[in-house]
């Protein structure tokens, strides 16, 4: 089938500019009729000596639709909330920031996607996961970050949002990198520069980012109307961080030097101050909560059962000895195992199951297992 060019640029044209959807359709009518008198005229098409008798189609044909607005015209985006609570590389993942990604990625560039960070902190080699997969989602969406706790890696991970907003009693700052509770001085300056960095990609002075880091660098401001300026010592108007301690943000601290967009207390408030809450144009989706939600309860589940299963693997069974004993041990280390495989980071670092100590139950079980074998055996 040929198809005008001028007409397809007809299309893009209505496409890119700013008319009623009315318009649209009225204009998209009128073109499509030219389409239509085209097609039945052009010598390319096998119908143009034949018009087609009301009510039918060629055999094979599909019957056709008036063309749908382009889908920019008339999908409303989509407004996530992704709650992270807990500790970086535990309960704050880039698993869940990808999954939500994915599914923001099927309605298209330009969806909002919001961070609720509730969390002190935790591993760096997750962070180096979450600015990565922070920085590819903001390049096509929407990123605001809702500070409820953000400290150390969790305030990392909101500075990567372009928009964050506070709670009321929110707290946020003291990006420290540790070994145990002593800091990793041989990569303090490394570490400054980075975070230097990540505040200078999310809109925000760099020289903020380092006072986060280390307590000797110090930090104030000037503000005249909206304009406020930084500077990297304790001698200006408004003072956010001496040479004594690492900068944390309250709301009001973070809202007075521009720092922060805003404070919300609820999603309703939130909402408004994104200009998200027409719901006409924008729609609340859920997904991001049960994402959430599915790995929280995986991460409950794995508190509870996992302690008292390490009790039972010891103890189910001692008392009968032989089969019935090896069989209840493999039965309990076997769900232990399983744990491991749906909930690792938890088993690793709040659980204190090594990988060392999943190999070793493995092993276990095979060998346990011939010896039931073997005591079977003698007993025929």
């Amino acid at each position: 089938m040929v198809v005008d060019s001028g007409l397809v640029r007809t299309f893009q044209t209505i496409d890119s500019i700013g008319v009623t959807l009315k318009d649209v359709s009225t204009v998209r009518s009128l073109t499509l009729a030219l389409v239509a008198c085209a097609l039945l005229t052009s010598p390319a098409s096998p119908q143009a000596a034949k018009p087609l008798v009301p009510g039918t189609a060629p055999k094979g044909a599909v019957a056709s639709t008036q063309a749908a607005p382009p889908e920019s015209l008339t999908a409303k985006k989509q407004v996530f909330v992704l709650p992270l609570d807990g500790m970086v590389g535990v309960g704050l993942r880039h698993e869940e920031m990808e999954e939500v990604e994915k599914i923001a990625d099927k309605f298209g560039p330009g969806q909002v996607i919001v961070l609720r960070i509730n969390s002190n902190g935790g591993l760096v080699i997750e962070g180096d996961k979450i600015s990565d997969s922070l920085m590819r989602i903001k390049n096509k969406h929407r990123l605001v970050a809702w500070i409820e706790k953000a400290i150390s890696g969790g305030a990392f991970t909101a500075l990567h949002a372009d928009e964050i907003y506070f709670m009321p009693e929110a707290a946020l700052g003291s990006i420290t990198m540790l070994s145990g509770r002593t800091e990793v001085v041989a990569v303090r300056e490394d570490w400054k520069e980075r975070v230097a960095q990540v505040c200078a990609m999310g809109g925000r002075d760099p020289l903020i980012g380092p006072a986060m880091v280390h307590s000797e660098v110090e930090l104030s401001y000037d503000k005249e109307g909206d304009k406020v300026t930084f500077y990297g010592d304790y001698k200006h108007t408004y003072k956010l961080s001496s040479n004594e301690e690492n900068l944390d943000f309250s709301a009001k601290s973070a809202e007075h030097c521009g720092f922060s967009e805003g404070t919300a207390t609820t999603e309703p408030e939130l909402f408004a101050a994104l200009g998200v809450d027409d719901s006409a144009r924008f729609q609340i989706n859920d997904a991001g909560k049960t994402v959430a939600a599915k790995w929280q309860k995986l991460i409950k589940g794995a508190h509870a059962e996992v302690p008292l299963l390490l009790q039972k693997r010891a103890i189910e069974g001692s008392s009968r000895g032989g089969v019935q004993y090896l069989q209840a041990r493999i039965r309990n280390t076997q769900k232990i195992i399983d744990w491991f495989k749906k909930a690792k980071p938890v088993l690793l670092y709040e659980l204190n199951v090594p990988d060392q100590a999943i190999e070793q139950f493995e092993m276990e079980i095979v060998e346990m297992r011939k010896a039931i074998k073997e005591m079977q055996a003698a007993n025929r």
